[in-house]
This record gives structure tokens, C-alpha cells and sequence, in this order.
């Protein structure tokens, strides 16, 4: 029998992250997020009133909201020894599900020794409750004592991680990121980020921590510093699943950039094709203002999201290390003792907050190509319907002037039939009429001529 196949008190926890109220996201919205956050816990016997009541609980204004109260954890169902500890993160639900195994009726016999092969069962006992998946990310945490003195907590890890099998197509010297040593014990990080093109589904993390045989610390003591880091841990993945959630974010606010993008190069390619033709077509020009518009507000809408997912990354990233120096004093020790795990921090900064500031440089510069294309278009009607209106002036004027001329034939006509000295037979009154008509379209034709003359000659 190997050693390094056995753990004293094997623990499996995961920590689960949801978004409870996101940017812009309405009331019913965020009743679905509770709702669909509690059934996780619930499941589906969570009912209305039960909602309500917690609710409340989100109303403190604390940053870190215990959501039951007291007791603060709800127990698994018998014989299940585990529970679940919810609360609420700023802006995100964030849940722990712990699973030793079953209820011993020795207290002793909890904390005896057990082959590791009981952690893809403890795996799936949790898993089966996440339902629905997380929204925002999620981290495991395997911890356990070592059996012997002589056990290699190396190989013993190696054991636990394919026990596990949490990750695609496993590969120990591929997923390991980062190693070290804290309160005495080996830690051990792996982690498989999604694609560029992947999703938050995609994010694999595990922890795992190993408490030497021969401390001086018995597991009772040591499952009770375990359970003080918990608190820490909760909000440092937090932090971290952020992170991740709002790159994953930004590839997909990426995506639909490029294809706003291609729209904007085709109006831009079409635009002196139409100023340059014979004949510039106004409802062609406005049907392009229209949809010009209309890309102008959905990309700017994409540009402003894309620079708060950076936002949320580089806020991230800040808490993630404060919280770093933060589990090493508080748990004891100094603030540089939990530092191995500054891996993901560095490797964070380097590709996602370079990627995303390089993403939001070159990609609102469409919108600036957009702008002036809007102000091209603009500019251009305005032309187009000033054109019209000197047209429409002319017209006017040359009837003016004609049917000015008219009357005054009328006016000859009538100063006749009232004038004493009229002559016996005065004019036909059809035939004034029709030549009055005459001059004026006479007048009429002068006046248009003279400003075409004049047009020309300009």
C-alpha cells in the first residue's frame, strides 16, 4: 500500500461566484440572478416568502454580506457531512460547498485516515448541486493531512489532481502554475484558462494543500486554521474568477466590434461613389445617415462596456494582491508568505489588462472613422437640400414676377371701365385677360433667363 495514495480528513470545496446585479440590468433581472443563485442551495424548494426574507439580507451595507445570518451555514442533508455558506461580495453572490464525506457516529472516525480515491466521489456530490453552473467563475480547494512522515506530499498532490479529474485531457506539468509553502503546508495551484475564443465554462483552478504528518498541529487544530483561511480565500477567488469573467467578456464585446467594424468600412467605401455621382441621391444619402446612426450607438454602447471590463480587471487585479498581504498577516505570518500565488496577478497584467487597453486603442478608432463619416453624410444633404431650396426661390420668383405683370394688364383694364373718358368700346374682356396672361409669361420667361445668364456667368 502507497502512502501517498491516503489523506487524513480529505476535504473538497469549491467556491462559486454569480453576478447578482449587473451594469444596467433591471429589477426583474436581478430577482432572476437570486432566484437562480439560491436554487444552488435550495434547490427548488425555495419559495416566494423565503426569497423575500433574504432578500433583506442584501440590503446591509457591509461589502461582505452574510447571507443566512445564523447559523450562518446550511447543512447538507444527512449522511452528508458538509454545507453551504453563502454571501454576497459587492456585486457578486458568492457561495462555499464543503464535503469531508458522510457523518461518522465516532467523532474520532471522522478524522482517520482515507484513500484519496474518495475525492472524485466527494467531486461530484458537490457538483451535483451547482445548479445552474456559475455565471462568473469558479475555484476548488482539496486539502488534507499527510498519513506518514516519509510521504511525498509531490506525488501525493499528483495523485489528488487525476483522482480529481477536473481538467480536459490532464497534463500535471502543463496545468501547474505556481507552488509553495504556507503555515507549514505544501501548496500546490493548477489552472487551465479558457481560449480567446472560449468561455468562463472553460476556466479550470484547483488548489490544493497538503499538511505535513508530524507538525505538531493535530487535524483538529489544523481543520480550524483551514477554516480561518476559508474567509480569505473566499474573497481572493473572487477577485480572481473577476477577473477572468471580464476577459472572457471583452473577447465577445471584441467580436462584435470587428463586426460593427466591417459595417462601418462598407459605408466609408460608399461614400465617394455617392458624392461623386451625376445626380446625388438625397434618400440614398439619408437612408445611409439613418443606418450610420444607428451602428454610431450600438458601437459606442460596445466601446463603453469593453473600457469597463478593463476597469473591472485592473480593480481586480488591485484587490487580488491587497488580499494576498492580507492572508499573510492575518493567518500569522508576513505579508510576503502567501506570495507564490502572485503567479496568476503577474500573468493577468501581462495578457489580459495589455490585450484589453490594445483592444479599446485600435478599436475606437471606428468610432472616430464612423463620426466623420456621420459629418460627411450630414454635410452632404445639407448641400443637397440647400440646392433645392435656391431652385424652389427661383421658381417662385419667376412666377412672382408674372403674375405681377398680369395684374397689372388687369389693373389697365379696370382703371378703363371706371375712367369718364373711356373709350365707347372698350376692350374685349377675354382678350385682356389672355393678354395679360401673356405678358406674364413673357416677364416670367425674362426673369428665369436672367438668372440662369447670370448663374452661368458666375
Amino acid at each position: 500500500m502507497s502512502n501517498e495514495n491516503w489523506l487524513i480528513y480529505p476535504t473538497v470545496d469549491l467556491f462559486i461566484y454569480d453576478l447578482a446585479d449587473g451594469s444596467g440590468q433591471n429589477e426583474d433581472k436581478i430577482s432572476q440572478n437570486r432566484q437562480q443563485f439560491w436554487q444552488k442551495i435550495y434547490g427548488d424548494k425555495i419559495s416566494a416568502p423565503q426569497l423575500e426574507k433574504l432578500k433583506q439580507a442584501e440590503t446591509e451595507t457591509a461589502d461582505y454580506i452574510e447571507l443566512l445570518g445564523n447559523p450562518k451555514i446550511a447543512k447538507f442533508e444527512s449522511p452528508l457531512d458538509g454545507y453551504a455558506y453563502p454571501v454576497k461580495i459587492g456585486d457578486t453572490y458568492a457561495t462555499q460547498f464543503d464535503l469531508s464525506g458522510k457523518i461518522e457516529t465516532d467523532e474520532n472516525q471522522k478524522f482517520e485516515a482515507k484513500e484519496i480515491d474518495c475525492l472524485e466521489w466527494l467531486q461530484q456530490q458537490v457538483i451535483s448541486r451547482v445548479n445552474p453552473p456559475a455565471t462568473i467563475g469558479q475555484s476548488w480547494l482539496v486539502w488534507g493531512q499527510l498519513t506518514a512522515d516519509d510521504q511525498d506530499a509531490l506525488i501525493t498532490a499528483k495523485n489528488c489532481y487525476s483522482k480529481l479529474n477536473l481538467f480536459p485531457n490532464a497534463k500535471w506539468d502543463r496545468d501547474l502554475k505556481a507552488e509553495g509553502k504556507f503555515l507549514g503546508a505544501d501548496f500546490y495551484e493548477l489552472w487551465l484558462p479558457p481560449g480567446d475564443r472560449g468561455n468562463i465554462s472553460q476556466n479550470y483552478h484547483v488548489l490544493i494543500c497538503l499538511f505535513p504528518y508530524n507538525s505538531g498541529q493535530s487535524i483538529r487544530h489544523i481543520s480550524k486554521t483551514v477554516a480561518k483561511l476559508y474567509t480569505h480565500l473566499m474573497r481572493l477567488f473572487a477577485y480572481r474568477n473577476k477577473v477572468l469573467w471580464a476577459y472572457t467578456q471583452s473577447r465577445q464585446l471584441k467580436a462584435d466590434l470587428k463586426d460593427a467594424s466591417r459595417k462601418i468600412q462598407d459605408i466609408v467605401s460608399k461614400l465617394p461613389e455617392q458624392v461623386n455621382a451625376p445626380k446625388v441621391d438625397l434618400k440614398e444619402l439619408q437612408q445611409s445617415l439613418v443606418n450610420s446612426l444607428t451602428i454610431f450607438s450600438v458601437y459606442a454602447n460596445y466601446i463603453s462596456r469593453l473600457e469597463e471590463q478593463e476597469n473591472t480587471i485592473k480593480t481586480n487585479l488591485k484587490n487580488y494582491k491587497r488580499r494576498l498581504e492580507a492572508i499573510g498577516k492575518d493567518m500569522g505570518s508576513d505579508a510576503e508568505a502567501f506570495k507564490f500565488m502572485r503567479s496568476f496577478s503577474d500573468f493577468a497584467k501581462e495578457k489580459y489588462v495589455w490585450q484589453v487597453e490594445a483592444d479599446n486603442r485600435s478599436l475606437s478608432a471606428g468610432l472616430r472613422l464612423l463620426e466623420n463619416a456621420i459629418e460627411t453624410i450630414e454635410g452632404i444633404i445639407e448641400i443637397e437640400r440647400a440646392k433645392s431650396d435656391r431652385t424652389l426661390n427661383v421658381t417662385i420668383g419667376t412666377v412672382g414676377v408674372g403674375i405681377g405683370i398680369s395684374g397689372v394688364a388687369a389693373s389697365v383694364y379696370a382703371s378703363q371701365i371706371k375712367s369718364l373718358a373711356s373709350p365707347a368700346n372698350p376692350m374685349d374682356v377675354n382678350a385682356v385677360f389672355g393678354l395679360s396672361i401673356c405678358w406674364g409669361i413673357v416677364a416670367g420667361a425674362i426673369v428665369f433667363a436672367l438668372i440662369k445668364i447670370g448663374k452661368n456667368w458666375r
